[in-house]
C-alpha cells in the first residue's frame, strides 16, 4: 500500500491542477461572443487502454491515456492505478532481480570472510609462544606521567595567571 501512496497523491494534484485550468478556460470561453459559425463543443470520449501485447518498447515513454473526468476521489484513484500496474509490476520485478542479485553477492561475501577467518586461525596456531619482548613505554604510562606531574607539580596558587 506504501508504494501507491506517492501514484494517488500526483493522481489528486494533476487531477485538482487539471480541473483549475477547465474552469478558466470555460470562464474564457464564456466571456467570447460566439459567432453564427462556431461549431458545438463535443465530450471527450473515453479511450482504452492499450492492450499488453501492442505496448510499444520499454524504452519510450507512455502516452498519458484520456479519460473520461471522474466523478470521485476513488474513482481517479481506480482509473491511475489500472494505467499505472504494468510499469508497477516492471520496476517489481527489476526489484526482485537486483534483490536476488544481492542475496547472491551476499553469500559470496560471507564464504569470503569464514575462508579468512580460517586462514586467520590457522595463522595463529602455527605462530610460535617465544617470549614476547615489551616496549619501554605503554600507552598508559604517559598519561599516567601527564597526571603525576599536575598532581606533584607546584600548586596553581603559586603558578602566575598571566602572559609570561
Amino acid at each position: 500500500m506504501e508504494q501507491f501512496l506517492p501514484i494517488i497523491i500526483i493522481a489528486l494534484i494533476s487531477f485538482f491542477v487539471n480541473k483549475a485550468s477547465e474552469q478558466k478556460k470555460r470562464a474564457t470561453n464564456q466571456e467570447k461572443p460566439k459567432g453564427p459559425n462556431s461549431r458545438p463543443v463535443q465530450p471527450r470520449q473515453q479511450e482504452r487502454p492499450v492492450s499488453p501485447a501492442n505496448q510499444k518498447p520499454i524504452h519510450e515513454k507512455p502516452q498519458p491515456v484520456r479519460v473520461e473526468r471522474p466523478r470521485s476521489l476513488k474513482e481517479a484513484a481506480e482509473i491511475l492505478l489500472s494505467q499505472m500496474q504494468p510499469q508497477i509490476e516492471e520496476k517489481k520485478a527489476e526489484a526482485e532481480d537486483k534483490m536476488e542479485e544481492l542475496r547472491k553477492e551476499a553469500a559470496a561475501y560471507k564464504e569470503k570472510a569464514i575462508e579468512m577467518q580460517r586462514k586467520a586461525e590457522a595463522v595463529k596456531e602455527t605462530k610460535p609462544a617465544g617470549p614476547q619482548i615489551e616496549p619501554f613505554f605503554q600507552q598508559n604510562d604517559i598519561v599516567k606521567g601527564i597526571i603525576m606531574s599536575e598532581v606533584l607539580g607546584p600548586p596553581r596558587a603559586k603558578k602566575r595567571y598571566g602572559r609570561h
